[in-house]
C-alpha cells in the first residue's frame, strides 16, 4: 500500500477508534452514575463488581477472620445493593489485599467508589505517560497507543467496574521496565506485588529465573514472603484454608460463584466453549502445559537484541493473559503493554491491520455481554496467534544465531 493511501486508511481507523471511545464512555458514565447512586449498574440482572472489595474492606477492619466467610460478605454486600442474590462474588483476592483495601472502607459506598475511580484514572495514566516515555514513542505511535486504550473495553470495565487491573497493570508494567534496565532490586519488589493476582506469577518469576536476575529472584521472593506472613497473620491459618478452598472451587467448577468462563479470555474459555465440561479441564490442561514451556523456553533462548526482546515482551505478555485460570474483560487492560511494544516496532507508517486488531480486541468483548456465552471466544484465539508469531520470530533469531555461532566455530 502506498504512503498516501496508508496514511488516509490510518485516519480512516482513528475516526473509528475514537468513535467506538465515545460509545464506550457513554455507557461507562451511565453504569458509572447508576453503581455511585444506587450501588449497582442500570440493568435488571447486572450487579456491580466493587461492592466485594467494599465487603472485603470492611471486614478486615471489623472482623478479619470473617473476611471469607460467604454469609459476613454478603451481609455488606447487600447493604450496597440489596438485589445481590446469595450466588453473588465474594472476595477472591489473598488477606493482605484487604489491608489495602482498608481505608475504603472506612468511607460510605459512593465517596469508595469514587476513591477507586480517581486511583484507577490516576494509574491509567501513570502507565500510558510511563509507556510513551520509556518506548519513546513517537506522535503517531502514541495517537495509537491512546486510541486503543480509549476504545478497549477492559479499561473502561475497570472504570464502571472499580476493579483492579489498572494495579496489577501499574505492577507488571514497571516490572518490565526494571528487568529492561537491569534494575534488580525494583524487579524483585515489583514482581512480587503481584502477588495479589497470584496466578500471574508464573512469567515473572521465569523472567527473573532465565535471566539470571538473582538478586531480584531473591528480593521477590522476599516480599512474597512477607505478604504470605501478613496474611496469616490477619486471618489466621483458617481463614488461609477457606481462601484455597475457594481458589480450588474456582479451577474445578463449571460456572457460578463468580467465576463464568463462559465470559473469560483465556485458554480456560477455549476449552470451556468448545469441549464439554467433562473433557474441558484435560484439554485446558492439554492447552497450558505447552505454552507454559514454551513461555520458559522462550526466556531462556531470546536473543537480547531490540527487536527480540520487544517480541519476547509480548509473548510474555499474551502468555499472562491466556494461561492465567481467571481472566475476564476488565482484565484485558495488561494489552496496553502489547500494543505499545507492538507500535515501538514499527518505525515508519503503521500498517492498517495492527490498529484494525487493536480495535476489534478492544472492542469485541462487548458482545460476550450483550448477546451471552453463544459467542466464540475469539479474543484468546488472535492473542494465541500473536503469541504464535512471537516464538516464530524469537525461534528464527535463536536458529540464525546457533547457526551463526556453529559456523564461527568451524572457521577456527
Amino acid at each position: 500500500m502506498d504512503p498516501l493511501r496508508s496514511a488516509r486508511w490510518n485516519n480512516r481507523l482513528k475516526a473509528v477508534a475514537l468513535g467506538l471511545g465515545l460509545a464506550l464512555t457513554t455507557l461507562t458514565v451511565r453504569h458509572w452514575w447508576s453503581i455511585f447512586n444506587y450501588g449497582h449498574p442500570p440493568c435488571s440482572e447486572c450487579v456491580a463488581d466493587f461492592p466485594q472489595f467494599y465487603a472485603g474492606a470492611k471486614l478486615v477492619w471489623k472482623n478479619p477472620s470473617a473476611l471469607y466467610d460467604y454469609a459476613e460478605q454478603l451481609a455488606i454486600q447487600k447493604t450496597v445493593d440489596a438485589r445481590i442474590r446469595d450466588t453473588s462474588q465474594p472476595f477472591a483476592y489473598p488477606p493482605f489485599m484487604a489491608l489495602v483495601l482498608m481505608p475504603l472502607g472506612w468511607l460510605p459506598f459512593s465517596a469508595a467508589f469514587a476513591v477507586m475511580t480517581l486511583v484507577n484514572l490516576g494509574l491509567l495514566a501513570f502507565v500510558l505517560l510511563l509507556l510513551m516515555r520509556k518506548l519513546g514513542l513517537k506522535k503517531d505511535q502514541s495517537q495509537w497507543l491512546l486510541l486503543s486504550t480509549f476504545c478497549n473495553f477492559g479499561v473502561h470495565s475497570v472504570l464502571l467496574g472499580g476493579q483492579t487491573s489498572v494495579v496489577v497493570l501499574s505492577c507488571v508494567t514497571l516490572f518490565m521496565f526494571a528487568v529492561r534496565d537491569k534494575k534488580q532490586p525494583a524487579a524483585g519488589f515489583w514482581s512480587g506485588c503481584i502477588f495479589f493476582k497470584p496466578q500471574l506469577l508464573l512469567v515473572p518469576f521465569a523472567v527473573l529465573a532465565f535471566k539470571k536476575l538473582w538478586k531480584g529472584f531473591f528480593i521477590a521472593c522476599i516480599v512474597l514472603t512477607i505478604l504470605g506472613s501478613i496474611s496469616v497473620w490477619i486471618v489466621g491459618v483458617p481463614g488461609i484454608v477457606s481462601y484455597m478452598r475457594l481458589l480450588e472451587y474456582y479451577g474445578t467448577t463449571e460456572s457460578g460463584f463468580g467465576s463464568y468462563p463462559q465470559y473469560m479470555h483465556n485458554l480456560r474459555a477455549l476449552a470451556q466453549y468448545y469441549v464439554p465440561f467433562a473433557y474441558a479441564r484435560y484439554v485446558w490442561l492439554a492447552l497450558i502445559i505447552p505454552m507454559t514451556l514454551s513461555t520458559l523456553w522462550l526466556n531462556a533462548r531470546a536473543a537480547d537484541d531490540e527487536r527480540s526482546n520487544s517480541a519476547l515482551w509480548v509473548a510474555n505478555f499474551l502468555a499472562m493473559l491466556l494461561l492465567t485460570p481467571h481472566l475476564y474483560a476488565h482484565d484485558l487492560t495488561l494489552m496496553m503493554v502489547p500494543a505499545a511494544l507492538i507500535l515501538r516496532t514499527r518505525a515508519g507508517s503503521i500498517p492498517w491491520y495492527i490498529p484494525s486488531l487493536f480495535i476489534f480486541t478492544g472492542v469485541f468483548p462487548v458482545l460476550s455481554f450483550a448477546i451471552g456465552p453463544r459467542v466464540p471466544p475469539l479474543v484468546p484465539m488472535i492473542l494465541f496467534t500473536g503469541y504464535a508469531l512471537c516464538f516464530r520470530q524469537i525461534w528464527e533469531t535463536s536458529k540464525l544465531r546457533s547457526d551463526w555461532i556453529v559456523a564461527v566455530d568451524s572457521n577456527r
